[in-house]
């Protein structure tokens, strides 16, 4: 047991053994990636660490060939380039199998390529490579097998050769013959390419291994019989789109013994001409001008097993054209112009898998006698089927019978293998109970795009038990959801046979457009519900309905309750803030009187400090007079309270209140107030004048002091008016003139102002004046006084003391 177990634990030895040889190994990987990566060229991809090991420098717009190659490399793509010179270095890429130079702009190979012994596929389409002997080395390439020299322009291939190459691609370049040296440098080739060129004259080529030789779309006019012959061993040959091909006339055939297939596709042929080709087994016809099939025309082509005559101007089959067609199992008569079919035309078909005869005008079909698996009788002119049509079909699996005209199938179809019907796009209108009882193998029925209008009864399928798909949309259904209810369940019944969102109401108009499900949802799926499971979700409904109504009416509460009080809130708040400004506008009053009061009243000068008329300085520092100064010029003589109450009083003068003004429109300028104050001056002066004459005349003494007793106390300043624009004459818009006052006006405007105290410099004079031509007599004249210095002051007359007592 102990050697047992000293076996099973490996040594300390082979475990260091083992970490030595992963060491080893991640090492070597880890060097040839790196390897891998420090070889790849500039702008090319490399896959070094897969299988095959692949260089990609694809489309990079390379000039020149990549330097840095990995010798590893198995594929190299250098397509789609502007290299014109392959370097003699590239043979040290000994590992290449697959290089990929096409679309550049080669002109020769090196000299040798001896290195690329293991180059199998070399591409040089889209070069420019005009001559093949330039591409002589390629007989050094051994193990070559594959190479592609399309859209060269290359006129033949003399002197090219390689002795193991068995696929050669010459499309598109500028050959114009085939002759029998063609193929001598290619002893081993197989197949051969030669489509696209401007190929007229094949002249017995020489191959004994070539299988495929492709010349479509080239410029062939008339083959010989024998032109073929040569290659022994053809099997396929194509020559599609040659216009005025030619190669079967009255007693001169195409001939080939091993020729398997034949494509003749749009080359305006006119018969089949497939007599001489005994091995043919496919034959591609098509989409030519083939408009008769004589009598076992294919009688000597006994292995033909496909035969394509698709798009021909066939318009009569005989009863015995493919006759000896034993092996016949594809036949393809569709795009033609055939109306009638005899029963008996494919009899001797007995291996027939396909017959389509689509796409032709074709009536009817009754006894049509086949082995065929599959019948496309689609898009034809079909009217009417009825049981005999599938009687002599013994093995149809498929019947295509789309896009017709049928309307009924009287009698129903009868056919125990058929399994697919399609009878999409025709005019049937109801389905009967008999339709499709005798097809018992039915599994798929297409009845897209007909005229249906009532749901088919389940009756109508009970004897197709493998029906799996039942196509019924595109059809213009009245939606009776009573009558349609039945069908609904057979269709949703295990397996599911239709798509129900397919099924589209047509009528009545409140539900067209809509599904079956929808327009029948209320009446079909009410019954799945017991009537107290009904009433119990009417009763959670109606729960959940005043559940909803509940949480909405709490929630509008809440709402206006929330907003009422975030309004008083937010009164408050505006409340609050109109209390502090309020408290702010008394602060500031308050202290703005305080400074008010603080302030050190100016200096005014008094009237009565001044002897003479006052400049315009002085008369602004002195108060306003309720009186004119044209007054000062008389005094009452009968007692002093009368002169007191012309000029008035310094206690008047404090509390007169004074009269509003209207708002200036526009402040005077001081040149106004120059020419104003250049009037006063005058009439004062004017005034003084008079006065004196006056005293001279009447002989009276007057003391200096009399007439500073007429002046006002210096108490109050006299304020210059200003006048707003109204008032000033130098505007000249009729806008802003003013009427002259009427004398009514002037007579209420003096009595105003002579209850409230207070008038102009002006408007007092005149007042004045006229009163004192009317007491003249009374009146004293005051003589011109001498002004007295500015710094002292004379105490007022007697008549001020008394007055003052």
């Amino acid at each position: 047991m102990e050697l047992m177990m000293k076996k099973m634990i490996p040594t300390s030895i082979d475990i260091n053994r083992r970490i030595i040889l992963l060491f080893l190994t991640f090492s070597t990987i880890s060097f040839l990636f790196i390897d891998a990566e420090t070889t790849c060229p500039e702008k090319c991809s490399c896959y070094l660490n897969q299988v095959p090991r692949t260089i990609t420098c694809s489309g990079k717009k390379l000039t020149e060939f990549p330097q840095n190659l990995s010798d590893l490399v198995e594929h190299l793509d250098l397509s789609e380039n502007y290299i014109s010179e392959i370097p003699d270095d590239i043979n040290r890429l000994s590992e290449l199998e697959d290089l990929n130079l096409s679309r550049n702009r080669l002109t020769s190979l090196p000299s040798s390529l001896a290195g690329l012994h293991k180059l199998q596929t070399l591409s040089l389409s889209g070069n420019n490579i005009t001559v093949a002997n330039k591409l002589s080395s390629l007989s050094q390439l051994s193990f070559l097998k594959m190479l592609y020299l399309s859209h060269n322009p290359l006129s033949n291939l003399n002197g090219l050769q390689n002795t193991n190459l068995q696929i050669l691609d010459a499309s598109h370049c500028g050959i114009t013959e085939f002759g029998s040296t063609f193929l001598e440098g290619f002893p081993n080739i197989k197949t051969l390419s030669l489509a696209e060129n401007s190929l007229t004259n094949i002249s017995n080529p020489l191959s004994d291994t070539l299988t495929w030789l492709n010349c479509s779309d080239c410029d062939l006019k008339i083959l010989k019989s024998d032109t073929f012959e040569g290659l022994t061993n053809l099997e396929e040959l194509i020559m599609q789109n040659n216009k005025n091909l030619i190669y079967s006339m009255r007693s001169v055939f195409l001939r080939h013994d091993k020729l398997e297939r034949l494509d003749v596709t749009n080359c305006n042929l006119d018969r089949p001409g497939l007599r001489d080709l005994p091995a043919l087994t496919h034959a591609k016809l098509s989409h030519n001008a083939i408009h008769i099939l004589p009598d076992r025309i294919f009688a000597k082509n006994r292995a033909l097993t496909h035969i394509y005559l698709d798009t021909n101007r066939i318009g009569h089959l005989n009863k015995s054209s493919f006759a000896g067609l034993i092996n016949l199992q594809m036949l393809d008569l569709s795009r033609n112009d055939l109306e009638e079919v005899h029963w008996s035309t494919f009899r001797e078909s007995n291996q027939l898998n396909l017959l389509n005869l689509s796409s032709n005008s074709i009536r009817d079909v009754e006894n049509l006698t086949t082995s065929a698996m599959t019948v496309d009788l689609s898009s034809n002119l079909i009217t009417k089927v009825d049981s005999s049509t599938l009687v002599n079909m013994p093995k149809i699996r498929t019947l295509n019978l789309s896009k017709n005209f049928i309307k009924d199938i009287s009698g129903g179809l009868e056919s125990s293998t058929l399994r697919i019907l399609d009878l999409k796009v025709n005019q049937l209108v109801k389905l009967d109970v008999q339709m499709f009882s005798g097809l018992p193998e039915l599994m798929k029925l297409d009845l897209f795009g007909n005229r249906l209008t009532e749901g088919a009864d389940p009756k109508i399928f009970q004897n197709n038990p493998e029906l799996r798909v039942l196509l019924l949309a595109d059809n213009p259904w009245r939606c009776d959801c009573s009558q349609l209810h039945p069908t609904y369940n057979f269709l949703i019944k295990l397996p599911v046979k239709t798509e129900m969102g397919t099924l589209i109401c047509q009528s009545p108009p409140n539900v067209s457009g809509f599904s079956w499900e929808t327009a029948c949802y209320e009446e079909w799926f009410e019954r799945l519900y017991p009537p107290k499971n009904r009433t119990w979700g009417l009763v959670m409904i109606s729960i959940l309905t005043l559940v909803i109504v509940g949480g909405t009416i709490l929630s509008i509460k809440h709402a206006m309750k929330t907003k009422r009080a975030a309004r008083n809130q937010r009164q408050s708040l505006e409340r609050a803030e109109a209390r502090e400004r309020l408290r702010l506008l008394q602060r500031r009053n308050q202290r703005l009187e305080e400074e008010l009061r603080d302030q050190v009243s100016e200096p005014r000068i008094h009237p009565m400090e001044l002897i003479g008329p006052p400049s315009y300085e002085e008369a602004v520092h002195m108060p306003r007079l309720a009186q004119s100064l044209d007054g000062l010029d008389v005094a009452s003589t009968e007692n002093s309270t009368a002169v007191a109450r012309i000029l008035g009083s310094v206690d008047n003068l404090r509390v007169k209140k004074r009269r509003s003004r209207r708002p200036r429109r526009r402040t005077l300028s001081e040149d106004n107030l120059n020419r104003r104050e250049e009037r006063r001056v005058e009439r004062l002066r004017r005034n003084t004048s008079r006065i004196t004459i006056g005293g001279n005349q009447l002989g009276v003494e007057h003391s200096p002091e009399s007439a500073n007793d007429l002046l006002p106390p210096p108490s109050v300043p006299i304020r210059p008016r200003i006048r707003s624009d109204s008032d000033q004459g130098g505007t000249d818009s009729p806008r802003n003139k003013i009427r002259p006052p009427t004398p009514t006006a002037k007579k209420k405007k003096r009595i105003i102002l002579s209850k409230a105290g207070t008038s102009t410099d002006d408007e007092d004079s005149d007042f004045q004046n006229s009163r004192d031509r009317r007491s003249i007599r009374n009146t004293i004249v005051i003589p011109n006084l001498s002004r007295e210095p500015r710094s002292g002051y004379r105490p007022s007359s007697t008549t001020d003391n008394a007055t003052d007592q």
